[in-house]
């Protein structure tokens, strides 16, 4: 597949081939080996596998009974498909075949989850639905995630800056086409299609802002270029009309730290941040 311009399809198809990052599929296994059922601990899980959560968004999604405005979050497709099938889903994607010999970048998965746990803690500030929120942030990145996964390890800086702001703009276009093929609502893909310029999104815009500004909280937090801007700072349109300011960007830089701590604790209890 090439890395730089993918089509929908090899993403699609690399997807089904992913397992989880390593940290992660460990917890998974362990979950399973133990025979736990608890659905709350199982639920906590998911919210930190960005590959297990879409799977099952997908599955919800795509069911014919669906709600008319689709399952809108993690939770709302958990409670659509039932405990027993993401119980199913859990046992079948925590032990991959032997086909499945690509597994998601740790910095990958790191930065969803950072970029899930800001845009969580961002929603409640506004008032927006904070588990909508979260499940965008955890899987607004699948294409480039997908994609970087058979990028060799020894490419060259340049190489990876090279038209770094068209690849993005383009990931975010597969992403949002992928998850649309997969019946995920607009209120979720829009959002993510638009995650670049979110002043451009006429349906769900200040969800897209919220996105926009996630990352630009996650580069800071990863030490990544997040947006093709990153080091020009936040987005003043967007920092204006959700109305925050420097002191308060700072101050959920360490709520979002101090969430990543407690994260931390789900995946295996005490180890170092993520």
């Amino acid at each position: 597949m090439d890395s730089v311009n993918p089509t929908v399809e090899q993403l699609q198809q690399q997807f089904e081939k992913l397992s989880p990052a390593s940290r992660i599929g460990k917890s998974l296994r362990s979950i399973v080996a133990e025979g736990n059922v608890n659905p709350d601990e199982i639920m906590a899980l998911i919210r930190l596998e960005p590959l297990l959560a879409i799977r099952i968004l997908r599955e919800a999604n795509l069911t014919q009974d669906k709600r008319p405005e689709g399952c809108l979050s993690i939770e709302e497709a958990v409670t659509a498909i039932g405990f027993q099938r993401m119980y199913d889903l859990l046992g079948l994607y925590s032990y991959p075949s032997s086909s499945q010999d690509c597994a998601l970048s740790s910095d990958t998965w790191k930065r969803a989850i950072t970029c899930a746990v800001c845009m969580e803690n961002l929603a409640d500030k506004h008032n927006l639905d904070k588990q909508r929120a979260y499940t965008i942030g955890l899987i607004h990145s699948l294409a480039e995630g997908i994609a970087n996964c058979e990028r060799p390890e020894a490419e060259s800086v340049t190489s990876r800056n090279l038209n770094n702001r068209l690849k993005k703009y383009n990931f975010s276009g597969l992403c949002s086409k992928m998850l649309s093929d997969w019946g995920l609502p607009s209120a979720i893909v829009d959002p993510i299609r638009f995650q670049y310029s979110p002043l451009d999104c006429q349906t769900t815009g200040k969800m897209a802002c919220l996105l926009n500004l996630a990352k630009w909280i996650t580069g800071v937090i990863r030490e990544v270029d997040e947006l093709p801007d990153q080091a020009l700072g936040p987005d003043l349109l967007v920092l204006n009309l959700l109305g925050e300011g420097e002191q308060t960007l700072w101050n959920l830089i360490t709520d979002v730290s101090d969430s990543l701590h407690l994260a931390d604790s789900v995946i295996q209890g005490k180890l170092s941040s993520c």
